[in-house]
């Protein structure tokens, strides 16, 4: 065979190669939503989560019953200034898989998490911002990736009691049931 065909077919195989399967990180799209402009000292602010997963992908659910997956958990920064008082999962689809002898509970295609956030008397007015965390492992319907966890700093702004708040992103905090 000469070098040039030789030199194609490792170039094609190459190619195939990269173009076969999805890198870490293509797999989950996470956008964040507050669901108001602003918000006062000593209220409540929630966030959401709008995770799109590529089709044919799955993410494991915040529960699972096999020990050697790593369920997805959402996780946020508290400290003086902020306090979870919720994180809300929707509930997850059971789906068999051939890499475990249990059912699973996954998220497919689009979710929404949520938290609740009571933010504190004594917070500094102006730009605020509350860092998060998402620690997911995806899978497809054979095998699963390494875990990942994405890190988020989520902007709001917070005013004096006397300055009005509108609600905003309404349509995507109506998929939330905040208890």
């Amino acid at each position: 065979m000469s070098k040039y065909k030789i030199l194609t077919l490792a170039c094609l195989l190459i190619l195939l190669g990269f173009s076969s399967g999805w890198a870490e990180g293509e797999v989950l799209d996470v956008k964040t939503y507050i669901s108001q402009d602003d918000v006062h000292p000593g209220g409540v602010i929630d966030v959401a989560f709008l995770l799109d997963i590529i089709p044919g992908w799955h993410i494991n659910g915040p529960e699972l019953a096999d020990q050697f997956l790593i369920a997805c958990t959402l996780m946020i920064d508290e400290d003086d200034t902020v306090e979870v008082l919720e994180i809300y999962y929707p509930v997850p689809e059971t789906r068999a898989y051939s890499f475990s002898e249990v059912e699973l509970q996954v998220y497919e295609e689009k979710v929404v998490l949520g938290a609740r956030i009571k933010v504190d008397e004594t917070i500094t007015l102006g730009k605020n911002v509350l860092k998060t965390s998402f620690l997911y492992q995806a899978c497809d319907d054979v095998s699963c990736m390494a875990p990942e966890t994405l890190e988020f700093e989520i902007p709001f702004q917070v005013v004096p009691a006397s300055k009005e708040i509108k609600q905003i992103n309404k349509e995507i905090f109506l998929q939330i049931k905040f208890r």
